[in-house]
């Protein structure tokens, strides 16, 4: 059986004993659709919320071990919640799609928390939609670190992308309020719940690839698969995070049963053969799309299976070979904002239908965002993308990087529409598709330049 809520909560419950025993805003204050007045500009550079000195820096003991702890919360609507104002995310104009007629398979949130010495760390969430609004992201981060009297910049939510799964960005009908009240709620407390049920962990790693394809035909694309493991000092177990890049469009425009795409059937077949929680995030997969085995399918429900099983398996052949990540961390989150240009974001915006605030001087509209970037021992360099990294955006990011497992998370802590290089802007690939989904010109360019200088910025990269 593929591992359930309520069996997570207990080992984790039973697992804080043991860690114990081994001593182990809200809503901002600015208006959405730019109407609000700034004269603040944090710049392009933004500032450094944390470096993740060791705990030596600060005169304390040096950290011997990681803290990690797990939790799974479902996320899937009700009957009630299913009403004529629930959308499914993804494809088409506003509202042109049709309302959702029911649930699939479920969708969840999934959060893996990692705690460094007395005061660092991070959480790692990914919650099953097509992208999060910065409004509703803003009050998950606020509240939880509130909750937990930890920084912002140590929250990390990100969003599978699935095009089969609820719309919370407000861009193509958005969701009942209720709902989307429940959803923020559900998600500061699987937050809450892995940061509070940290153990004493080791953290261990592998890389590999797996199938899948450039939708804007250029002959390569990130292929790579990323899994991390987490054990607990007993050798227990604890969960299992991995990324890989692909958008989870197996299913259709025709499709309004919400589903988690191949994402779930990766996610079923991994815990069913490793008998613990798994989280799966997407990667730099702006432009990438699946590469489903060749086959007679029924239909696209088996077509997402097979795709699912075969990404899930890519993950268990290389399980063999993890090796350990060194007790050492460190961490930089900058803010800074992107100027957004596209008409279509400002024309929602102002209608006041979609889940984002922007900025707005003069007529002039930008939306102020952040990016993070971390590393984990020597082995592990990773970062989280605000947004759908085009190919050629994200891996001059990954060049710069020097560890062996190079990771990026995309639709991470933000989700702004795609993120093309400025050299291969409205040059024709894929009907400049990606262009007429991007807040502008400049903001591959920024965002993958911002990266690169943190990355720079890092003393253990050389």
């Amino acid at each position: 059986m593929p591992w359930s809520v309520s069996k997570l909560h207990v080992a984790l419950v039973s697992l804080t004993l043991v860690g114990s025993a081994c001593g182990g805003g809200g809503n901002s204050d600015d208006e959405a659709a730019g109407t609000s007045e700034s004269s603040t500009d944090t710049g392009e550079t933004g500032t450094v919320e944390d470096s993740g000195t060791s705990e030596s820096d600060t005169g304390e003991p040096p950290v011997e071990f990681y803290e990690v702890g797990f939790d799974v919360h479902d996320l899937s609507p009700s009957d009630a919640e299913l009403t004529d104002e629930f959308y499914l995310g993804g494809y088409g104009a506003p509202y042109q799609r049709g309302v959702a007629e029911g649930v699939h398979d479920p969708v969840y949130v999934r959060t893996m928390a990692i705690g460094y010495g007395q005061h660092d760390g991070v959480i790692l969430a990914i919650v099953d939609a097509i992208g999060i609004g910065n409004q509703i992201q803003r009050e998950i981060r606020a509240t939880t670190a509130a909750n937990l009297g930890i920084e912002e910049s140590q929250i990390i939510v990100a969003a599978t992308h699935s095009h089969s799964a609820p719309d919370l960005q407000g861009l193509w009908g958005g969701v009942p309020d209720d709902y989307k009240a429940r959803v923020i709620a559900e998600v500061v407390e699987s937050l809450t719940m892995a940061w509070s049920s940290k153990v004493p962990a080791t953290l261990e790693v592998t890389s590999t690839t797996s199938a899948n394809h450039n939708r804007r035909d250029w002959g390569f694309t990130d292929d790579s698969l990323f899994a991390l493991k987490a054990t607990s000092l007993e050798g227990t177990p604890l969960g299992l995070m991995v990324t890989f890049a692909a958008h989870p469009v197996v299913l259709g425009d025709e499709n309004l049963l919400i589903s988690r795409d191949f994402c779930g059937y990766t996610i079923e077949a991994l815990e069913t053969e490793l008998d613990m929680p798994v989280l799966f995030f997407n990667g730099m997969q702006g432009d990438v799309s699946p590469s489903v085995p060749d086959g007679m399918y029924a239909d696209d429900w088996e077509r997402a299976d097979a795709y699912g099983d075969l990404v899930a398996q890519s993950t268990i052949d290389v399980l063999g070979k993890l090796e350990p990540v060194g007790v050492d961390f460190y961490r930089e989150q900058r803010p800074f904002d992107l100027d957004i240009e596209n008409q279509l974001f400002i024309g929602v915006a102002q209608l006041g239908i979609i889940y984002y605030d922007f900025m707005n001087r003069g007529g002039d509209y930008w939306i102020d965002t952040q990016t993070t970037y971390m590393h984990f021992g020597e082995q592990i360099q990773m970062i989280a993308f605000p947004g759908e990294s085009l190919t050629r955006n994200g891996l001059p990011i990954k060049d710069v990087m020097t560890a062996p497992h190079k990771v990026v998370i995309g639709l991470a802590t933000d989700s702004l529409g795609y993120f093309v290089p400025s050299d291969e802007w409205m040059t024709g690939h894929n009907g400049n598709y990606e262009e007429s989904v991007s807040v502008g010109m400049a903001a591959g360019d920024v965002t993958r330049d911002l990266l690169i200088d943190m990355i720079a910025a890092d003393p253990s990269n050389p």
